[in-house]
């Protein structure tokens, strides 16, 4: 069809679903991701920290929910060693700090659709560099480590000095007009967040150039409202981080 592809006999195999249930259900090593989000919208700094499975679909989907939630990932190094399915490990922090519900976090595999488990790290006053620690919850060794100083969080210091996603959007659409790309990816993601429909989707890629495509989905998101924008921000910031990097320099 003009903008659909159907498969009529697919033969997907289900070794990668069955490898996974496999991999939970024994304890065999497995590399592991440590992910550190900050909420934009919270008091003070407020972390949510995630210990997953080295698995890109669990991934993007913490990646899109925190991203619902106002969030920016913080980058820091994965574990230097494997992990095992089924043990716990603990988070800790010196100088210490409030990290609820509790420091320890299961390691294991939940399907993407779900929740993942993670901790909230909450720092009432940020030193000028704090120490985060996740050990082994049998033998107390150390199996990651990373260092949160104030220039990570520098750009957020107040929520007051952020300029708002729709006034980034209203000021700077004649050049996302000419410049953003990879609209399918951008199509992808709203879609998923709920900001624009399928139909809506078709719309803006029947528009005949880039640029038309680009101003299309720029004025549907606009009259959608403030929190529509947001959405497309958050998402342009994870597809182009450059051409926002380079936008907020014309500010």
């Amino acid at each position: 069809m003009a903008f659909t592809a159907v498969l009529e006999n697919p033969s997907f195999s289900l070794l990668g679903v069955v490898w996974r249930k496999l991999l939970s259900a024994i304890s065999l090593p497995v590399h592991p991701l440590v992910l550190i989000f900050r909420q934009l919208s919270a008091a003070n700094t407020t972390l949510h920290l995630y210990l997953i499975p080295d698995d890109t679909s669990v991934r993007q989907a913490i990646e899109r929910r925190e991203m619902s939630w106002n969030s920016s990932l913080i980058p820091k190094p994965s574990p230097f060693r494997h992990l095992f399915f089924g043990y716990r490990y603990k988070v800790s922090s010196k100088p210490k700090v409030q990290i609820k519900p509790e420091p320890h976090l299961p390691f294991c595999y939940k399907s993407p659709k779900k929740q993942q488990f993670f901790v909230e790290i909450y720092i009432k006053k940020m030193a000028e560099e704090i120490e985060l620690f996740i050990r082994d919850g049998q033998n107390d060794t150390v199996v990651w480590e990373a260092s949160l100083r104030s220039d990570d969080f520098c750009v957020y210091t107040s929520i007051d000095m952020m300029p708002s996603d729709a006034d980034f959007l209203k000021k700077h659409k004649t050049e996302l007009c000419s410049r953003m790309g990879q609209i399918s990816s951008i199509l992808l993601l709203l879609r998923d967040e709920g900001v624009i429909n399928s139909k809506e989707e078709e719309e803006v890629r029947a528009q005949n150039t880039k640029q038309e495509k680009n101003r299309y989905l720029l004025d549907l998101v606009e009259k959608k409202g403030q929190r529509a924008q947001e959405k497309l921000f958050q998402v342009l910031k994870k597809i182009d981080p450059f051409l926002v990097d380079d936008l907020d320099g014309l500010c």
